[in-house]
């Protein structure tokens, strides 16, 4: 392969190969080594940050479900509930209707502040018992941060809230709010109730609070006789849990947590959104699928913006409840080290690239240039170019060797173009006549024609024989006949152009080729001096000339020529002593100029 290639070349290239190689290995294994560092790391991290956060969810729930049962059991609730039973009852029909009309509709302070309220003026004993019992269940969700406590009887009936909603004073097994999760858990809790056993709903948009997100946890009441009285529930606020999934502390620019539950929308905000993203952003990712399915892992995937992240998730269940958890960072974030390192060697490698270029220019330069020489010098004299002066052989090294090689070359070179050049002689023109021979002027002929036609300009071809040169060779000798055919050479030598061809082409035949014409009377005045001209001697010689003219007599050089023979026996025919044209729509009629008298 590297043969092909010069010297000059192939110096720098080899160099700039080996090293571009070792730099490419070299950053290849460097990259791969620390983007499985950083991977390992972020794994690692991730790992640590989810099982932080699931530590800090399992509490609180924990929690939150002693908390319940602890009130379920406790004194204050269960006589509450007893005596909300008993002041619904007391209210005889309506009860719905009648209590919220005072306590949510007349209730002077505005909706979100309603629990302010303390009683309604009507003087029954439900409004005196809630004077009584209300500042105590008000102070239950305000210091455990719940955001509301229902006390409901085992017919369903919402006999006391903190916040006032409009699912107060409610049926949650036949009223409005009868498709609600609260009203789904009541039912769970109402249709097996068991002492301890706690119950739990997922979030999800709750209308009585203006749709939003709402979790439910509660548990059967009973009295000191075991009876079952109805249910105490707690409805939960995604505040808490998505504080404790929010922290960012170590996890860099893009790193987050969140949860996502069964219906892949999140339990928590992203870090990303300005906008809420509880219950609207939608988490179909491998990871959120795996985790749902109960598996812990580690993955790089996409995530809800579609963008690479390395991923960790891990199963999380309360109760009935189940999410999955994850813990997440961009997968740029994690390999831009790893990036700036493989900029860093990109731009150092193409320095020391450069540089070895340099070098090995020099270098090759300083080796290749004397052999760039000689090879430019071979090149010359492959060209048959032999006035080439060889200029290295001054030295004393192997480029010096070869210098006297070529000299020799160059000499052994000249001879034979010389030999060549005789015997391209000897085959090219007439040995007796010095004039060129039949094959060399058929060949310009044809050559010439297809210039001529090139051009648009015309060709003449003169084919002359002499009168009467057999009676000369009979009488006088062959001697005699040879030397008067060079004299005739001479004479029509003299009479034509220099870019004329004058040539042999049998005994006592001649042609005479004449391009490049434009106006073919321009050729009979050559033709008259031609007959005319010819020194005067004892010997009776006279030209017999017939002409032929391309294109307009023939297309081609044979019958070009053969035209013109056919002009030059019309000539003989006619008397001799003078030429004529071969015209082509005439047959063999010759139209000539007589100049003899």
């Amino acid at each position: 392969m590297l043969k092909d290639i010069q010297i000059t070349k192939k110096f720098p290239l080899v160099m700039i190969t080996f090293a571009l190689f070792s730099a490419m290995a070299t950053g290849l294994i460097a990259y791969n080594k620390t983007a499985d560092s950083m991977e390992q790391t972020a794994r690692d991290n991730l790992k640590s940050l989810l099982a932080s956060r699931k530590s800090a969810l399992v509490q609180y729930f924990d929690t939150i479900i002693h908390q319940v049962t602890f009130h379920a059991k406790s004194p204050l609730i269960i006589d509450s509930l007893k005596s909300f039973s008993e002041a619904w009852d007391d209210l005889g029909t309506n009860q719905s209707q009648h209590l919220q009309q005072l306590y949510i509709h007349q209730n002077p302070y505005p909706k979100g502040r309603r629990s302010a309220f303390l009683t309604a003026p009507d003087n029954s004993q439900y409004s005196q018992l809630h004077q009584q019992i209300h500042p105590l269940l008000s102070s239950v969700i305000d210091t455990e941060s719940y955001y509301d406590l229902f006390l409901i009887n085992r017919n369903g009936d919402l006999l006391y809230s903190v916040q006032k909603e409009p699912d107060f004073a409610t049926n949650l097994l036949t009223g409005l709010w009868k498709k609600t999760n609260l009203a789904e858990l009541f039912r769970r809790i109402n249709d097996a109730p068991l002492t301890g056993k706690t119950h739990i709903s997922d979030f999800s948009p709750y209308q009585p609070s203006d749709n939003k997100p709402a979790s439910f946890i509660g548990t059967a009441i009973f009295d000191q006789r075991s009876h079952y009285l109805g249910a105490i529930i707690l409805q939960l606020p995604i505040e808490p849990i998505d504080k404790i999934m929010q922290v960012t502390a170590g996890m860099g620019e893009t790193g987050e947590t969140y949860v996502v539950g069964p219906d892949l929308l999140m339990r928590s905000n992203s870090r990303f959104f300005q906008d809420r993203s509880i219950l609207t952003t939608r988490v179909d990712t491998l990871s959120v699928q795996r985790a749902l399915q109960g598996e812990t892992g580690f993955g790089v995937i996409r995530d809800y913006r579609k963008v690479p992240v390395y991923s960790s998730f891990v199963p999380f269940s309360v109760l009935s409840m189940k999410w999955a958890m994850l813990a997440e960072i961009d997968a740029a974030e994690v390999l831009k080290p790893v990036y700036d390192m493989s900029r860093f060697l990109l731009i150092s490698g193409l320095l020391i690239t450069f540089v070895i270029f340099i070098f090995g220019y020099l270098l090759s330069s300083d080796i290749s240039k004397p052999i760039v020489a000689m090879t430019k010098m071979m090149k010359r004299l492959s060209d048959n170019d032999l006035d080439i002066n060889i200029s290295v052989n001054e030295r004393q090294d192997e480029v010096g060797k070869m210098a006297e090689a070529m000299v020799i070359f160059k000499k052994n070179a000249i001879e034979r173009e010389q030999l060549k050049n005789e015997l391209s002689k000897i085959a090219n023109l007439d040995a007796l006549t010095g004039l060129y021979t039949r094959k060399y002027a058929m060949e310009h002929l044809q050559l010439l024609m297809e210039d001529s036609a090139g051009d648009l300009s015309k060709l003449v071809l003169m084919f002359i024989d002499l009168d009467n040169f057999k009676q000369i060779n009979d009488a006088y000798g062959h001697h005699i006949g040879d030397k008067t055919l060079c004299n005739i050479a001479d004479h029509l030598s003299a009479c034509v152009r220099e870019k004329d061809i004058v040539a042999r082409i049998g005994g006592d035949e001649f042609i005479i080729i004449f391009p490049y014409i434009h106006d073919i009377e321009d050729i009979s005045p050559i033709a008259n001096d031609i007959v005319q001209s010819l020194p005067a001697q004892k010997l009776p010689i006279t030209f017999s000339i017939g002409m032929s003219v391309f294109p307009d007599d023939a297309k081609d050089a044979l019958i070009l020529l053969k035209n013109a023979d056919i002009a030059m026996y019309n000539v003989k025919k006619s008397g001799k002593n003078n030429f004529g044209y071969w015209r082509q729509n005439s047959g063999k009629k010759i139209e000539s100029i007589n100049t003899t008298s």
